[in-house]
């Protein structure tokens, strides 16, 4: 309407105007024509300036609608106009943020429809996922109301059972078990219902009638409309490893237990974990005794160094058979040799040993008595060939030497046969007593005074080599019952082998004691030592590291105190010395 009323004021002040124009410029005698011709030029000039009031708004409006058409949500149109223009610039700007609002609005739908169907393509996508791990599962998987009416099955469990689909989903879920299980299935069902889950084993039926282990994991699923799912793994192979497993077991066990041999197996600390009866029997302990006891407390003292190297060897070579001396309970040592098998664990960490060990006590005196034999013949035969020549080339070489020769140089020689001679017939008379041992006169005797005996023997003599003697007796020691004479001759024995073996002076110390049923004799040296591989053969007849020696001399020895029911041992250490230990029998 302002638009209107202002087009009407501007033609009506413009008709004014030109009529004024009109009488003024003719009252003042300017032709017509001019005077027309200045009224067309002012009314086009008024109309020009008119129709841009007017236009210029308007092309302004349909300028922005344009911007808006193209997408532009966000352009107002600007307009100081207060007439209908102006107010429909205003209209129209209302009028595109109403759009913009509803196109925003439009958007968040499309994009709340995006979402939304991107959620249920993920949810589609996710069922896809559970249904495939429910259909390929490696285990039968069962789901079914708390009736027990099953609901939905997967292919596994209908060919562990070896029903269709269609067959097995009609069976009550609990009617699949036998009617032995059915009983601890309900039980495991109840707990099940309180619990929210259990696991229990049972056996179920296949369609051929037979019957097959299974392990049952049973959750709920929903609470509110008592469904659950089970899950049923087939354990038949693994029950029947398990029982064949037990019955190996079981028969090792018998056979570890009934077997004559000791058997043992220790842990990394070396402590007993298991014995079996005969290890127990024979050592005289109770198996709950030598539970947990170290290995070291059965081993003979002096075997003990030995045993450290020995266990070090086993954890690098993984086994090892030697020999060696267990004390029983009462300390009575018994002689056995011993497999040793080192255990590991996955990662190579040292987890124990188990070992075998075999009395071979009665077995060692047998073959020291078959040897002993065997050289008493050698012996006697060697004795028998050889007595007679020495006698004659002896006999002949003293006539020789009590002629005195003129020669010298003869002299000298017949006089070393007669002395090689003499010595000869000194091995001789050796291998007779090795023989051939002559009737003993036991009687009882105190053992510090027969040792005494020998060593103000020979202290002269070794004091001349810087070799001192150190006696460490203890008294009184109760009386022994022995052939004196013959048990000097092996003190004296063990005196010389231990003053040989000090080379640039030393000492040889001699202790006596009581240990136990038995008197105890050591004779120490700080000689050189004896290798490990010659004290395996020391006792051994003609076996000797010596320049000059017989190699019978420890071998007489053993005999005399074997035949004395004692025991001769020797202990020794390279660099170190080496120790002789004798016992003897205490007297009644």
């Amino acid at each position: 309407m302002k638009l209107i009323v202002k087009i009407i004021l501007i033609f009506f002040f413009t008709a004014i105007a030109v009529i004024g124009i009109t009488f003024y410029l003719t009252n003042i005698g300017i032709p017509h024509i001019a005077v027309y011709s200045i009224i067309m030029l002012f009314t086009a000039l008024i109309g020009f300036i008119s129709s841009r009031m007017v236009y210029k708004p308007i092309q302004n409006m349909n300028k922005s609608i344009e911007i808006v058409r193209s997408g532009n949500l966000d352009y107002r149109i600007e307009s100081d106009s207060k007439d209908e223009i102006g107010e429909l610039c205003k209209s129209l700007n209302n009028l595109v943020s109403d759009l913009q609002k509803a196109t925003n609005e439009i958007y968040d739908l499309n994009q709340i429809s995006s979402d939304y169907q991107e959620a249920e393509k993920t949810l589609k996508n996710q069922e896809d996922y559970f249904r495939r791990l429910f259909e390929y599962s490696n285990d039968a998987v069962f789901i079914y109301d708390f009736d027990g009416t099953i609901l939905d099955i997967n292919k596994k469990a209908c060919d562990m059972l070896g029903y269709s689909k269609e067959k097995l989903i009609k069976i009550p879920f609990h009617d699949l078990q036998t009617e032995e299980e059915l009983i601890r299935s309900k039980a495991a069902f109840r707990t099940n219902v309180k619990t929210g889950s259990i696991r229990f084993e049972s056996k179920f039926k296949k369609m051929d009638g037979s019957a097959i282990d299974v392990e049952i994991s049973s959750s709920i699923v929903d609470l509110k409309k008592g469904i659950m799912q089970s899950i049923v793994s087939n354990i038949t192979e693994r029950k029947r490893m398990e029982k064949s497993l037990r019955d190996s077991e079981e028969k090792f066990r018998t056979f570890m237990e009934t077997a004559s041999d000791l058997m043992y197996i220790t842990n990394a600390d070396g402590q007993f974990t298991y014995i079996n009866n005969a290890m127990a029997n024979t050592l005289g302990y109770t198996k709950e005794e030598m539970m947990g006891m170290p290995f070291s407390e059965i081993l003979d003292k002096d075997n003990l160094e030995e045993s450290k190297t020995r266990r070090q060897e086993l954890m690098e070579a993984g086994e090892n058979i030697h020999q060696l001396f267990w004390e029983t309970k009462t300390r009575k040592k018994i002689f056995g040799e011993m497999k040793a098998v080192a255990i590991f664990n996955n990662e190579g960490q040292f987890q124990g040993i188990r070992g075998v060990f075999r009395d071979i006590t009665e077995r060692k005196k047998i073959e020291e008595s078959q040897r002993l034999t065997q050289l008493g013949k050698l012996a006697a035969d060697m004795a028998h060939e050889v007595k007679n020549q020495i006698a004659v080339i002896s006999t002949r070489s003293s006539i020789s030497l009590m002629r005195k020769p003129d020669n010298k140089d003869l002299e000298k020689d017949l006089t070393i046969i007669k002395k090689q001679c003499d010595q000869i017939n000194d091995i001789v008379k050796r291998l007779l007593m090795f023989s051939k041992p002559s009737k003993r006169d036991y009687m009882k005797v105190n053992i510090n005074n027969s040792v005494d005996f020998v060593i103000n023997l020979v202290e002269p003599q070794f004091k001349q080599k810087n070799v001192k003697i150190l006696k460490e007796f203890t008294s009184p020691l109760p009386t022994v019952e022995i052939d004196e004479k013959q048990m000097q001759e092996v003190f004296m024995n063990l005196l010389r082998n231990a003053f040989e073996a000090i080379t640039d002076g030393g000492t040889i110390t001699v202790v006596t004691k009581h240990k136990g049923d038995d008197i105890q004799i050591d004779f120490t040296d700080t000689g050189d030592g004896i290798s490990e591989s010659d004290m395996q053969q020391i006792f051994d007849p003609f076996f000797t590291t010596k320049e000059h020696g017989t190699g019978l001399g420890l071998s007489v020895c053993y005999g005399i105190v074997k035949s004395h029911n004692g025991d001769l041992k020797y202990t020794s250490r390279l660099g170190e010395g080496t120790t002789a230990s004798i016992q003897l029998p205490i007297s009644d």
